[in-house]
């Protein structure tokens, strides 16, 4: 099977109308934006889209246009999360009707739970598509639940259609260990959303990242993975560089209000979040969208 997490994967925004209505129309013309950069694919309806902040046929339709704009120059991972398993169920059947690559699920909200329970309940979202390839997210500081060596070894064991998870706990040791399970499970995957240290884990063997930075600056995350492959090392490491400074003027993807404003200035949207979650109002946004710009004209 074809890895679905190798190499640059844009976590996307979701485009707003004034009203707060999702404008599909503008994120059609932002997702073929990413494709034509030379992403490797797209995680549709991830944090950095607020995907937990959309209904059932929002979803459904960000998938369906996922898939249309990508259609086979990239993959299309389907994030099917909620804090109700029999959504995150329906989430991963429409996924999997939209025709995506693969589907990835956050492990159980809100409440606190073993690890028994963690896998009880991940084993059911995989379960509910089994011809699909699936995958865990894990974001402690945000879904309160961390997920474990244990649990994603046990995963691992009784499913086929499990090969493992996007990571953004930023806990570059504990990735380390989770890159070990390879040696029991070589169909292990892992995907990190932690761009400080795209590269050096890509040399310590993941497969890729997904990141919402590279979201609104693709250019110097494709660079990064591309010198990469080509095995010119220095060349990458010094492209590393360049991308932090691009990453770090735009909050590293921590404020996801500044990615959608700064996306704005790219040409795409209006800025507008939903609620909970308000429209940027920093400064000095645009002139480091502009500063990173001409970073990229210069490559």
């Amino acid at each position: 099977m074809i890895s679905m997490l190798d190499g640059v994967i844009a976590a996307p925004l979701t485009m707003f109308k004034d009203n707060g209505e999702v404008d599909y129309k503008e994120t059609e013309k932002y997702f073929g934006f990413l494709v034509e950069k030379g992403i490797n694919g797209l995680f549709a309806c991830g944090t950095t889209s607020e995907g937990l902040s959309l209904n059932v046929s929002e979803h459904e339709e960000i998938f369906k246009l996922a898939r249309s704009v990508a259609s086979n120059k990239a993959k299309v991972i389907a994030n099917c999360s909620s804090i109700r398993i029999e959504e995150s169920r329906e989430l991963a059947r429409i996924a999997k009707k939209a025709n995506v690559d693969a589907i990835a699920t956050l492990p159980p909200l809100y409440y606190r739970v073993s690890e028994k329970e963690m896998i009880e309940y991940i084993s059911i979202i995989v379960q509910t598509v089994k011809d699909l390839p699936t995958y865990v997210y894990n974001i402690p500081s945000l879904a309160v639940n961390k997920v474990t060596l244990n649990v994603v070894s046990n995963l691992l064991e009784k499913h086929e259609n499990f090969f493992g998870m996007k990571d953004s706990s930023g806990d570059f040791g504990e990735i380390t260990r989770f890159i070990d399970l390879r040696k029991k499970f070589p169909k292990f995957e892992i995907a990190v959303g932690f761009d400080r240290a795209f590269f050096p884990l890509l040399m310590m063997g993941v497969n890729g990242t997904v990141s919402g930075p590279a979201a609104v600056f693709p250019e110097p995350f494709v660079k990064v993975y591309s010198l990469f492959k080509k095995g010119n090392l220095e060349e990458a490491r010094k492209a590393q560089e360049k991308m932090m400074e691009i990453s770090s003027a735009i909050g590293e993807g921590y404020d996801m209000s500044a990615l959608k404003k700064a996306l704005q200035f790219r040409g795409f949207g209006n800025g507008k979040m939903r609620l909970p979650l308000m429209e940027y109002e920093g400064k000095n946004l645009r002139d480091k969208v502009g500063f990173a710009e001409k970073e990229i004209q210069t490559w």
